[in-house]
């Protein structure tokens, strides 16, 4: 069982579009890209958009690893100046919490669209997305965001120190 815990979700992210993008309170003419990270080695960006301006559309589907001890997925959205250089447009981190841990089955797509922000926090356009798991969680594998916090309940009266603890029966079979 361990081992199924340290896997990672395979993920379907589906960068569909982005609305309103300035650059130094400007319209955005062209060259808008998206770079979507699960985690510093875990990344991988759409084609950049030559002609939405301000409004880009990409509908790119990317296929990434979740870590087990990812909390957040971070989507960039950036363009490429005259120079060819990168020049970050804003940045939308996504609590995983949002898409994986709730009662909705497997493979479920969820259609999310986030506000981004500039580095010192201004408003800065919208990004739209969709996120799906590609393999269902595997038979053992938690994720973080799905491990409940307390386990157990309070029995007893204020500050008697009382609780129930949680009993899971188990086959005679079964060898420690």
């Amino acid at each position: 069982m361990e081992r199924t815990l340290l896997h990672s979700l395979e993920l379907e992210i589906n960068v569909i579009s982005a609305e309103d993008l300035r650059l130094r309170h400007r319209s955005i003419k062209k060259n808008a890209f998206v770079v979507v990270r699960t985690d510093s080695h875990n990344y991988r960006s759409t084609r950049v958009d030559t002609e939405g301006g301000s409004y880009p559309y990409w509908n790119e589907k990317l296929n990434l690893a979740l870590p087990n001890s990812a909390k957040f997925i971070t989507v960039e959205v950036q363009c490429k100046t005259a120079s060819g250089r990168a020049r970050s447009v804003g940045t939308a981190s996504i609590p995983v919490s949002d898409f994986i841990g709730d009662y909705t089955p497997a493979y479920y797509l969820h259609f999310l669209s986030y506000r981004l922000r500039e580095q010192n926090g201004e408003r800065n356009g919208i990004v739209n997305l969709s996120i799906r798991t590609l393999v269902p969680p595997a038979a053992g594998y938690v994720h973080r965001s799905m491990m409940p916090q307390f386990v157990g309940f309070n029995v007893a009266e204020k500050n008697s120190g009382g609780f129930a603890i949680m009993g899971i029966p188990m086959s005679s079979g079964y060898s420690m």
